[in-house]
């Protein structure tokens, strides 16, 4: 009967020990489980920022694109405006030489016709000469 005590003492003392050994895992186990949960809210934590800026860049790349086209809009509007202003530069360009021209024509024209004046003068007073004589 001793040895049934002692036998039963020492499947007491194992028990005890598993006991405690497993109260050691369980109380592990617990600390690792509280600092992976403290990890999970850091981690969800950083996730919601995330998504917060990720949602803000976002919105700010959408505005920038509303920037950019209308920006562009504005491009092809002066570009146009530019080439209209270069064309009817062309054609002033292209009238004034013709004006150029027709002046010196003109002046051409003119001193010609002073000149025959003046011949017409010369002749009249020659004449004119002539007859009082």
């Amino acid at each position: 009967m001793k040895k049934d005590i002692q036998d039963m003492e020492l499947t007491l003392q194992k028990a005890e020990q598993d006991k405690t050994s497993k109260d050691n895992q369980i109380k592990t186990l617990n600390d690792e489980m509280a600092r992976q949960d403290e990890q999970i809210g850091k981690l969800s934590k950083d996730k919601k920022a995330a998504e917060e800026q990720n949602k803000k860049l976002s919105e700010d790349l959408a505005a920038e694109e509303d920037k950019c086209n209308h920006l562009n809009k504005m491009k092809q509007k002066l570009e146009g405006q530019l080439d209209e202003v270069e064309e009817n530069l062309e054609r002033e360009k292209k009238h004034r030489g013709d004006v150029e021209k027709a002046k010196r024509k003109l002046e051409s024209d003119l001193k010609m016709t002073q000149e025959n004046v003046d011949d017409l003068e010369n002749k009249k007073k020659e004449l004119e000469d002539s007859i009082r004589k």
